[in-house]
This record gives structure tokens, sequence and C-alpha cells, in this order.
């Protein structure tokens, strides 16, 4: 029986090593995957040593941090769990018509960051992390009076 849970573990940790290389994070970094984790779901905290422990088939996540994951990831929990089923989630996005237009609010004093968050609507979720750490790195040059 042991031996059935531990292949399950491991399974379920390569999977999750795949999707999270796919999406530019780094596997070698448990504390930023955590971060960044928790950043996106601030009620469902998680430790670095529970990313470890995911990452080294130690542990499963539980229902709720799967669930989390598997959004994050975009996948389906199915699969991220199991690997069985779609492993894309099908989301309601996808199958919207591209007239749809989303709205971001801006005040008129702020009417120039207009194209580029039409811009960014366009970058992978990747790329759009990227963007976030480098205008986090200006804020902080900014705020220190670099």
């Amino acid at each position: 029986m042991e031996n059935t849970n531990e292949k399950l573990r491991q399974q379920f940790s390569e999977r999750l090593k795949k999707e999270l290389t796919r999406v530019g994070l780094p596997i070698a970094s448990p504390t930023q995957i955590a971060q960044e984790f928790n950043t996106l779901y601030p009620a469902n905290k998680i430790a670095a040593q529970t990313v470890r422990k995911w990452l080294l088939a130690d542990a499963i996540p539980t229902q709720a941090k799967l669930m989390n994951l598997a959004e994050w990831l975009e996948v389906s929990a199915e699969w991220l769990r199991f690997g069985t089923g779609k492993r894309r989630a099908a989301k309601a996005t996808e199958k919207a018509d591209e007239s749809e237009v989303g709205v971001v609010v801006v005040g008129k004093n702020q009417a120039a960051i207009v194209p580029v968050v039409e811009l960014l609507a366009k970058l992978s979720p990747k790329n759009i992390r990227m963007v976030e750490s480098i205008v986090r790195c200006v804020l902080t040059s900014q705020e220190n009076g670099s």
C-alpha cells in the first residue's frame, strides 16, 4: 500500500514540476514559489517547506491548495492531482467572443496607463510575472530616491 502512495506522490510531483517550469517558476526555489502563491491566494497561504515537500514527493497538497495550484497553473485539478482527465482547465474566457472588452477604470490623471494595460493583457502569465518584478524593482528604486 505504501508503495502505491509513494508512486502517486512522485507522479504528482513530476506534473507539478513540469507545470511550474512551463510558467517560468524556478523549481529550485520553493521560497519564491510559496511567496508568489501566497500573493495570489492570501487566504490559503503555504510555507516554503510545504512546497519543498510537494516537489520532493513527500506530500500532496490539501484539496483547497490543490484547487489554487491548478487555477494558478491553468490546468485541471483532476489532471494535476491524478494525471487523469483533461490537462487544461476549461475557462470561460477561452469561449468568450473576441469582441468582448475588459474594463479597467483609471483616474483622469492616469490616462497614460491605458495603453500599457492593453499591452499587459496580451502577455502570458510568465511574462506578466516578469514585468511585475521589473515594476516592483523600479518602484523600490523610486521610493529609495534613486
